[in-house]
């Protein structure tokens, strides 16, 4: 019996279109780790790397629409569907956490929900290795939850360069100039550092 999403789809045509945006999503990953390693963060670099990882965050919505969900019967490769979600966040974050780390500025309110998030995707992997290989993370309201915050909250750090210069713009009056560019804002890195924790905390629960 088919998923009922399969009734919203192309069928083979567009389940061969979603199993394309999944592996250009697995295949942007590494690029966005490189750029994240190599110079981040400069803000064009981070506006590039945030920018393909947008680009790769889109490609999960559209590859559910076109073809269905990951155990749908048009997908050829849709177990690797949630598996790419996981690698694009976990490869982001670990590129961040390598280059804190490098510079001497790595803070547990990052290492904390990060390690968390990577440890459970390592022990589940461990335990459910074949079945996640097979059918992807398993999929319910908490998990999807996760994924979101999770998603969100690595764009955000991954742009907190250049989208701090947008903020600091914004907020900076004529008679501020100088004390906003003195001292910028945490503010893009604080909302995505929460993110990152509420999707830490939703892993431990989806995990149970």
């Amino acid at each position: 019996m088919t998923d009922q999403s399969d009734k919203m789809t192309l069928g083979p045509v567009g389940g061969a279109f979603a199993d394309a945006l999944t592996l250009i999503r697995l295949l942007v990953t590494p690029v966005i780790m490189a750029l994240i390693i190599w110079k981040w963060p400069d803000p064009q670099i981070a506006l590039l790397t945030s920018f393909l990882f947008i680009i790769a965050a889109v490609t999960d919505i559209f590859d559910d629409w076109f073809g269905g969900a990951a155990r749908s019967l048009t997908r050829r490769y849709g177990y690797l569907d949630d598996i790419a979600d996981t690698v694009l966040i976990i490869g982001s974050l670990t590129a961040l956490a390598f280059v804190l780390h490098r510079g001497g500025l790595m803070h547990w309110a990052f290492a904390v929900p990060v390690g968390i998030l990577i440890g459970r995707e390592l022990i589940v992997g461990l335990f459910k290795g074949f079945e996640l290989s097979r059918y992807g993370w398993p999929d319910n309201l908490i998990s999807n939850a996760k994924t979101g915050f999770a998603m969100l909250g690595t764009a955000l750090l991954v742009g907190s360069p250049w989208l701090t210069q947008l903020w600091d713009r914004l907020r900076a009056g004529d008679d501020r100039m100088m004390e906003v560019y003195s001292a910028a804002s945490p503010l893009i890195w604080i909302v995505g550092q929460a993110c990152v924790w509420i999707a830490a905390v939703f892993s431990l629960i989806s995990a149970y």
